[in-house]
C-alpha cells in the first residue's frame, strides 16, 4: 500500500468515466417539486437521490457528476458507503477506500490525467495556509499539504482483512445539515479511490434542498 497520502488520495476535484479499468453502476429518483408535484402545487423541501457501485477496485477509482440544473440550497446531505472483498485475498493486509464529494462551480470538473484513482482537481482554499506537521517522534505523517477548496464530504473506510476474509466488510454513514447554495451550471462530483485489498464499493447519496 502507498504510504504517501497524496499518493492514493490524489490531489482533489472530478472526471467520471470509470477509470483503472473499474467498472459500475449508477441510479436514482427525483422527487423535485417539477418531477411529482401536480401542475400548480409546491413541495418545500425537496429531495433527490442516487446510488453507484464500482466493483472492481484494486488500486484505481472511479468518479460520478452531474450538473446542477436550478438554483438551490443544499440543506442536508445524507450519504451511505460500504466496502466489502469478493474474494480471499492472496495475503492478509488493509483494504481502503477514500469517498469524497465537491462542488465544481461553473464548470465540469477536472480530471488529474493518468491517476489510477480517477481523482478529481481541487484548488487550494485561498483562506486558509498550508498545512504544517509538529512531528517530534519522527513518525511516518502524509497529508494532503493544504486545505481543499469545495470538498464538502471526505470519509475513508479502511479494515484489516485477514487471510480468510473473515470479518472485513467496513461502512460509514454521514448525514450533515448544510447551506450549501449551488446555481444552475454548477457540478457536483462523487469520488471512489481504492488502495489494498481488492474489493467492491457501494456509495448511496440524498440530499435536501430548496429552489431559490
Amino acid at each position: 500500500m502507498r504510504t504517501d497520502r497524496r499518493g492514493f488520495v490524489g490531489r482533489g476535484l472530478a472526471l467520471a468515466g470509470l477509470a483503472g479499468a473499474a467498472t459500475g453502476t449508477v441510479s436514482g429518483f427525483d422527487s423535485s417539486p417539477q418531477a411529482q408535484a401536480p401542475a400548480g402545487a409546491t413541495t418545500n423541501p425537496s429531495f433527490a437521490s442516487f446510488g453507484w457501485e464500482v466493483s472492481n477496485l484494486d488500486d484505481n477509482g472511479a468518479d460520478v457528476y452531474f450538473e446542477v440544473t436550478s438554483n438551490m440550497t443544499v440543506t442536508s446531505v445524507d450519504m451511505d458507503v460500504a466496502f466489502m472483498i469478493t474474494s480471499a485475498p492472496a495475503a492478509a493486509g488493509f483494504g481502503e477506500v477514500l469517498c469524497r464529494a465537491a462542488v465544481s462551480p461553473g464548470a465540469r470538473p477536472k480530471f488529474y490525467e493518468g491517476d489510477p484513482g480517477a481523482s478529481f482537481e481541487s484548488p487550494q482554499s485561498p483562506n486558509f495556509s498550508k498545512t504544517h506537521i509538529y512531528n517530534p517522534n519522527k513518525l511516518n505523517v502524509g497529508d494532503d499539504g493544504y486545505l481543499l477548496q469545495n470538498i464538502f464530504y471526505s470519509v475513508i473506510l479502511k479494515t484489516w482483512v485477514p487471510a480468510s476474509g473473515a470479518g472485513s466488510s467496513t461502512s460509514r454513514h454521514v448525514t450533515a445539515a448544510r447551506s450549501l447554495a449551488l446555481n444552475a451550471g454548477d457540478y457536483l462530483v462523487f469520488n471512489m479511490s481504492h488502495a489494498g485489498v481488492s474489493g467492491d464499493a457501494e456509495m448511496q447519496v440524498v440530499l435536501e434542498y430548496t429552489l431559490s
